[in-house]
């Protein structure tokens, strides 16, 4: 199953069914896909509307669960049992995250990750500034892979803050207050306008997948 593809569809077993593979496409080794949950993971009400799938550890997964309030953790596999499996792939922009997420993009595009929808790619900056020529490169290549896209700038003020003091955006907050004043605010009171962008910009994506894949 790690070899690539050559010639014709080939199948392959995922449990109860079998997947039909498309034709020279590359299939990630067993070691580098996520696991398919087979049970439920959400455990309260309401359900997340979205699922964030982190490619590898320190993904930035649990402070972006935390930050949006319609999306949830999917604890590194794909949500294939819950009743929302809307996912977004998110990684670090170092070398080691985006050859962890392009793994992922290809295990979804295999149709290798259950009954989940994939809305995406987020990029999270490993480190502030530009990125060097080579991982800029790869991150396009990473990004071709993915029917969509989203990059999160480098927010240092976010460094200073703890987990509990990280505010929270829903798609019913009224906008943020214009940037100027924003920065005289408390940072715990609202989030970075980037991220409530992003989150709501998901959100609609989510949004429509779930009323495509309602009966």
């Amino acid at each position: 199953m790690a070899s690539p593809l050559a010639r014709g569809a080939e199948s392959t077993d995922t449990g109860a069914s079998r997947v039909v593979v498309p034709a020279g496409l590359r299939i990630p080794p067993a070691e580098s896909m996520a696991p398919v949950w087979e049970e439920e993971i959400a455990t309260a009400a309401p359900r997340p509307a979205f699922w964030l799938l982190g490619a590898h550890g320190g993904a930035c997964v649990s402070s972006l669960a935390r930050t949006w309030a319609p999306s949830g953790d999917s604890r590194r596999g794909w949500p294939a049992a819950d009743r929302y499996r809307n996912v977004v792939i998110v990684a670090r922009t170092h070398r080691a995250g985006l050859q962890s997420a392009h793994e992922l993009l290809l295990q979804a595009t295999a149709g290798l990750s259950g009954d989940c929808t994939l809305l995406g790619l987020l990029t999270v900056p490993d480190a502030d500034g530009s990125l060097p020529a080579t991982l800029r490169r790869q991150l396009e290549i990473v990004e071709s892979a993915a029917p969509r896209v989203w990059r999160l700038p480098y927010l240092a003020h976010y460094r200073s803050l703890t987990y509990e003091q990280m505010p929270v955006w829903s798609p019913t907050d009224p906008p943020p207050p214009p940037k100027s004043k924003l920065r005289r605010t408390d940072p715990t009171a609202y989030p970075d306008p980037a991220l409530a962008e992003v989150g709501a910009e998901i959100f609609d994506a989510a949004r429509l997948a779930a009323a495509r894949q309602a009966p």
